[in-house]
């Protein structure tokens, strides 16, 4: 996998912005040479940077009917999104080319969605999560699934596929097709409850949900089975690195502490192996996580951690500092043991997270004013 350019952050100041920050370059957040800071003493110094000026601004329509205006945005590939606003409404934006192309809209809105993209069989390596929009799917789905009853579907999972209608046409097109959720909707017992975890498994779309289990969905049958009542050890989203051969995420241990576990297992409906998870990177005592951290996978074993804190000083500096949330951006670099056994991302396989080394490089810190501006997303 070649470097990534670009990681896309949608900011929200009242319109939703998306910023696109050359984090992989060398000297942003990387030493200009590999395994630089595997030597060096690490001391926690973060300069502050500010971001770069707003791609595009996007405002959705007012409406008297949708109670919440918003837009949700998808990253396709690194420089193409599809935004979708509160009445399902759906467009792509081309961040290289500054171009718009009308798509067709979800069939119904989404609350609060994630989205995953899964290789097309035969066009793309196996276990990779694709990032191009020719050769992957884009999964929708909502975080917290509603309960359904009788036969009807209120539409929370759906797929944007770029294909062509059918064999006599020559030009492919986008298409948006609804797809059926998790069995357990459908159970008179469920309570609705989010999607704590997720990652693409080969074909298949593995979700942990608290007191459910994981399933997963194989996304050429087209149907969803129970690989156990175990959680994924993510929170959040788990991306298979091929380089690596594992997948990686954030913990909820340790102050969502970056993780690597190998999945190969949870397609056979058995457990995922136990895998690393690394110390924070020497945080100050006075900084406390606000929300979620982000792992962003840039090749060749890189990553950009950006982690999300307000400072908790004493109560005098509280009063000033309340509504600011400070988002550090960390580089780091994860180096495999040549002596393990590798899986290859579709179940097949074996290999062992333990006896990786992570290297930490560079961090910057950006200071938002939560009334004003914030980092909504990663992308």
């Amino acid at each position: 996998m070649s470097l990534r350019r670009f990681v896309n952050l949608l900011m929200e100041n009242g319109v939703s912005c998306p910023r696109s920050a050359s984090l992989g370059e060398e000297g942003y957040v990387y030493y200009p040479f590999k395994g630089y800071g595997e030597s060096s003493k690490q001391v926690f110094e973060v300069e502050s940077i500010r971001l770069p000026s707003p791609t595009v601004s996007l405002l959705p329509t007012p409406s008297s009917t949708d109670k919440m205006c918003k837009f949700d945005c998808f990253s396709v590939s690194e420089s193409k999104i599809i935004c979708t606003d509160q009445a399902a409404r759906t467009f792509l934006y081309d961040l290289d080319e500054h171009c718009v192309t009308s798509m067709p809209n979800l069939h119904a809105p989404k609350y609060s969605p994630f989205s995953v993209s899964v290789a097309i069989q035969g066009e793309k390596g196996e276990g990779e999560s694709s990032s191009s929009s020719s050769n992957s799917r884009l999964y929708v789905m909502e975080e917290v699934l509603l309960p359904e009853r009788g036969t009807g579907s209120s539409y929370q999972l759906e797929a944007f596929d770029y294909r062509k209608p059918g064999p006599e046409y020559l030009v492919k097109a986008w298409h948006c097709d609804p797809l059926p959720p998790p069995p357990f909707v459908r159970d008179p017992r469920y309570v609705p409850s989010p999607v704590s975890s997720y990652a693409v498994v080969g074909n298949f779309i593995c979700i942990s949900t608290k007191g459910i289990g994981t399933y997963c969905f194989d996304t050429v049958s087209c149907s969803w089975s129970h690989a156990g009542d175990w959680m994924l050890p993510f929170c959040g989203k788990g991306e298979y690195v091929p380089e690596l051969k594992l997948w990686f995420g954030v913990s909820a241990k340790n102050n969502y502490a970056p993780c690597a576990s190998d999945l190969s297992p949870v397609v056979r409906a058995e457990p995922p192996k136990p895998g690393c998870i690394w110390e924070d990177l020497n945080l100050p005592e006075d900084w406390r996580p606000c929300r979620m951290s982000d792992l962003v996978n840039l090749g060749s074993g890189r990553f950009c951690i950006i982690r999300f804190f307000q400072p908790s000083g004493n109560r005098d500096y509280m009063k000033d500092q309340i509504d600011q949330t400070i988002a550090v951006f960390s580089g780091v670099e994860v180096l495999p043991d040549d002596n393990k056994a590798a899986g290859n991302g579709k179940g097949k396989g074996k290999q062992n997270a333990k006896g990786l080394r992570m290297i930490k490089h560079k961090s910057r810190k950006c200071t938002f004013i939560e009334q004003i501006n914030n980092v909504e997303s990663v992308l």
